[in-house]
Order: C-alpha cells, then structure tokens, then sequence
C-alpha cells in the first residue's frame, strides 16, 4: 500500500466513526418513551418503560407514541378526568366505548393527531394504554 492510500483510508475512519457514533447517541430521531405534553393523565399514574412498555417518536409535525400506565384509581374516575381535562389542551372526544371487565375506550382527535384511550381494572391496578397517532390525511 501507498503511503496516500494508507492516509486516506485513516482520514476516512477518522471521519466515519464519530459519525457512526452519533447516529446512535439518541439524537432527535430515537425512539425514547418522554411523553408528550398533550398527554393527559391522571395523578397517581406512573408511566410504564421498562423492557419498552412505552415509546414515543417526534419528528418535525409526526408524532407517534404508545404509553403505558399503572395507578390506583378506578376506572370511573380516571374517565372523568381523561375527558374533563383533554378539551384544555383542544381534544375532541369522538367516541366513548365500553370494552370487556368494565373499562373504556376513549377516542380524541386535534387536527392531525389523534389520541386513543383505554382504562381498564386488572389485578387491582387501574391500566391505562394511550395511543397517539398522527393521520396527515385528515388535513
């Protein structure tokens, strides 16, 4: 090998793994579980992201998350405070469903974004599964 030829192939490797090592730093486009601030959620529920229960992504307008909580409030009241409290952050509620074992499935939407709920009693534990999704079809 050529002295040039050996100076290039170290330039290129100087260049390359820093860049590799960013990509994978957890930088704007990672997957992570940080919630959204237009998440509502009711005091006592602890986000669920361990073995990734719940993830979020954000990329300039598109948002997409899975969120996972635990607490011990009833179905009932965690209800209500979903609904009285996402119209402040301009939710609509567009559907209210029973589902099996006495839970609710609450759906939400804000322009392109929408927001699926569902509250359920296991074990003693008041689950509540949000989905939120963006739809650019509904502009």
């Amino acid at each position: 090998m050529t002295t040039k030829t050996i100076l290039t192939a170290f330039l290129l490797t100087c260049c390359l793994v820093p860049s590799a090592c960013q990509i994978g730093a957890g930088g704007p486009s990672s997957v992570n579980s940080r919630q959204f601030q237009d998440v509502v959620v009711p005091s006592g529920f602890r986000l669920r992201d361990g073995s990734n229960q719940s993830f979020s992504r954000e990329e300039a307008t598109w948002r997409h998350g899975r969120f996972v909580y635990l607490g011990s409030e009833y179905v009932a009241e965690a209800t209500a405070y979903v609904q009285q409290h996402m119209p402040r952050h301009s939710w609509q509620m567009v559907s209210n469903d029973a589902i099996a074992d006495e839970g609710v499935k609450l759906r939400f939407e804000r322009g392109i974004y929408s927001a699926d709920y569902k509250i359920s009693r296991q074990d003693g534990v008041t689950h509540m599964v949000v989905d939120y999704a963006t739809d650019y079809s509904r502009r």
